[in-house]
């Protein structure tokens, strides 16, 4: 069955919300068992939440910057969130997911490696957002969604 281009948006639009009011009670329960202050601990909690505990663990740290981004991953094996944007803390772990999302895709397809459709896997590509999708984010997802997960 083919379905028109505006059938489809209203269908992911429908499922986005059941998602998103799943989503809500889920996470209120798990929000309230994090501390916010050891960013460590709340990679591991994510970790075991959207990943089983498979990601490689990784050390999470909070900086000071004059730079527009919100968090970082760099492949060298890090993760840095911006500590001066103003962020609530659930936003902060929103930001954290996106870059959990980089780690997740980095450990499985490798950076700028070949995706077997005839591309490379770039930072916000499609396994990226395919990622991303996968850990409950809704609507559309771009290089600056992150912070509005938790909210």
């Amino acid at each position: 069955m083919s379905y028109s281009g505006s059938s489809k948006k209203i269908r992911r639009i429908i499922a986005d919300k059941a998602r998103a009011q799943i989503n809500e009670s889920k996470d209120s329960a798990f929000l309230a068992e994090l501390n916010f202050a050891d960013w460590d601990a709340a990679f591991d909690h994510l970790n075991d939440r959207y990943w089983s505990g498979s990601l490689s663990k990784i050390p999470v740290s909070t900086e000071s910057t004059r730079k527009a981004r919100l968090g970082w991953f760099g492949h060298a094996g890090y993760i840095k969130l911006s500590n001066n944007k103003g962020l609530s803390p659930k936003e902060m772990l929103g930001v954290l997911l996106h870059e959990m999302c980089h780690h997740a895709v980095h450990e499985k397809y490798g950076h700028g490696q070949a995706n077997g459709r005839g591309g490379r896997v770039i930072g916000h590509g499609k396994e990226w957002k395919s990622e991303m999708r996968r850990v409950g984010y809704l609507g559309k997802i771009t290089r600056f969604s992150g912070r509005e997960r938790f909210i």
